[in-house]
């Protein structure tokens, strides 16, 4: 999705460029033919994306913005699926008790009790809702199932106050 967002971001960027060098130059008494206006606007383009790519670069090297690992980037998109798949958002969250979706989340990083895929202990649900997968993909899990537990101590915390 990321290369389709850039893509119609860079399309977006050209088309706007296009049309305001038509509206306004003309108006600046500067008239420019179609074929200068697409030419420039494209020109402009190149520039914009090599402008975006170099400054990308330079604050991921100044450690102003700095990239997520393809486990962070999994833990948000799981995190994200249980929001908008499961319909685990914001008012469910705030339903359960205290520590519990980071229980929940203790679990899948701790792993099966025993051979036969039991939860652990700390499991806060019914045994039917656990549902481990592999090693990563339960890790994934926990991670995105403590963010949620955070989310939800950061929501309660603002509404206390």
């Amino acid at each position: 999705m990321s290369i389709v967002e850039s893509l119609i971001n860079i399309l977006v960027g050209f088309g706007l460029s296009i049309t305001a060098q038509a509206i306004f130059l003309p108006l600046l008494g500067v008239p420019i033919p179609w074929d200068a206006n697409l030419a420039f606007g494209l020109i402009m383009t190149v520039i914009s994306i090599l402008r975006s790519f170099g400054l990308r670069r330079l604050f991921e090297a100044l450690h102003i913005r700095r990239p997520l690992s393809p486990f962070m980037q999994a833990v948000i998109a799981e995190r994200y699926r249980q929001i908008e798949v499961e319909g685990w958002g914001t008012i469910h969250d705030d339903t359960h008790a205290f520590r519990e979706l980071a229980r929940a989340g203790a679990a899948y990083a701790i792993g099966p009790e025993n051979t036969r895929n039991e939860p652990p202990p700390c499991w806060p649900w019914s045994p039917e809702w656990w549902k481990p997968r592999s090693y990563r993909r339960d890790f994934v899990k926990a991670a995105a199932l403590i963010i949620a537990e955070g989310e939800r101590f950061d929501r309660l915390r603002k509404a206390a106050a």
